[in-house]
């Protein structure tokens, strides 16, 4: 005689993961830098993965490819990281002067609203509420957690060195174990696929953009142009807000040191710019590839932030990517949760062959 196992009820099940995601969450949080630094070596071995076919296309050795692509990734991260430190450290010094200016404008602003008949109080409130000085100061915040990942290189530069042996040494060992016949092996070797074509375009898209941007504010004479122009392209990885974020650093500045006219000017050709690549031509390369609806990017965006610091919104989407496709979907009991996060609409059979419900 054989006895039922007890099932977990749907919403039994669901309370039971969102407490091992809390769980996980805390843990996270615990160990952010260490999970930053794995989390950007992953993203730079896959980023650096076309380098790396196209030299074992060359007919080159193991120890070559090895070699040449550390090389060729340590010195584009060298170069990065000198140009954001060294612009960090300009903008921070330049910051108290940038402020003073800020809360002049700010005062300017009180005075001319004061004279079209608002009181002290209406007045004071509304400029606080144009204060360009919170911006600044969130920017130094910003740029001071930037720098603080850069400055954890240490375990990068391990991580992403052992991660490339890993790589070149011993190719496809996930696509092989794949076709052995492991179910989850295809679905994450599927899932790494997937991830690196989007990462891939998102490098490149973000390069155009950071160029583009950089010369635009270099004409404009903003100050630390390469600077914003760089963080501007590092931004495109966070969907909806990095688009405006990387706006709003040259954009007061801008006003501060050259007035309205100018910043106007500056605003509409960069969102021209900015707009046109992000709205036309990135959807055409990674919408099928990202596979998440609006609301899960812009949850992607505000959420990690809040478990890895500010550098988590730069790899927000990747990270949402993992849990939907490696948890949610993985299991047929979460596989509906994995659907409604989908910009695609599952497959689902004739209506004549859905059951009816239980009465």
């Amino acid at each position: 005689m054989t006895t039922s196992q007890p099932v977990l009820s749907p919403a039994l099940r669901i309370v039971l993961m969102l407490a091992a995601a809390a769980v996980a969450l805390w843990g996270m949080s615990q160990y952010a830098a260490y999970v930053l630094s794995l989390s950007f070596a992953i993203l730079i071995a896959l980023a650096a993965d076309p380098l790396v076919n196209w030299l074992r296309r060359k007919g080159l050795g193991r120890g070559a490819v090895l070699a040449i692509s550390l090389v060729v990734v340590y010195v584009v991260l060298a170069l990065l990281g000198l140009l954001v430190v060294y612009g960090v450290a300009q903008f921070l010094r330049e910051l108290p002067t940038y402020t003073q200016q800020a809360q002049q404008l700010t005062a300017q602003l009180q005075a001319a609203l004061e004279s079209l008949g608002l009181d002290s109080a209406g007045s004071e409130a509304i400029a606080g509420q144009a204060d360009p000085s919170e911006p600044l100061n969130w920017i130094g915040d910003l740029l001071a957690s930037l720098g603080s990942v850069i400055g954890n290189v240490t375990t990068l530069i391990l991580l992403t060195t052992f991660l490339f042996v890993d790589i070149v040494l011993w190719p496809d060992r996930l696509a092989e174990t794949a076709r052995r016949g492991q179910s989850y092996a295809r679905r994450l070797a599927d899932f790494m696929i997937d991830l690196r074509q989007y990462i891939v375009v998102m490098v490149i898209i973000g390069a155009c953009i950071g160029a583009l941007n950089t010369v635009m504010f270099y004409l404009f004479d903003v100050p630390s142009a390469v600077l914003w122009g760089v963080l501007s392209g590092i931004l495109n990885f966070i969907p909806f807000i990095g688009f405006w974020l990387g706006l709003i650093p040259p954009l007061i500045l801008t006003l501060l040191e050259f007035g309205l006219q100018r910043a106007l000017f500056l605003m509409i050709l960069y969102v021209a710019i900015n707009g046109f690549v992000q709205n036309v031509i990135q959807p055409k390369l990674v919408v099928t590839r990202l596979n998440l609806t609006p609301f899960m990017n812009l949850l992607s965006a505000t959420f990690w932030p809040l478990v890895l610091g500010p550098a988590g919104a730069i790899i927000g989407v990747p990270l949402t990517m993992a849990f939907r496709s490696l948890v949610l979907d993985a299991d047929p009991a979460t596989r509906w949760l994995a659907n409604l996060t989908s910009s695609k609409l599952p497959d689902l059979p004739p209506a004549s062959d859905i059951p009816e419900a239980d009465q």
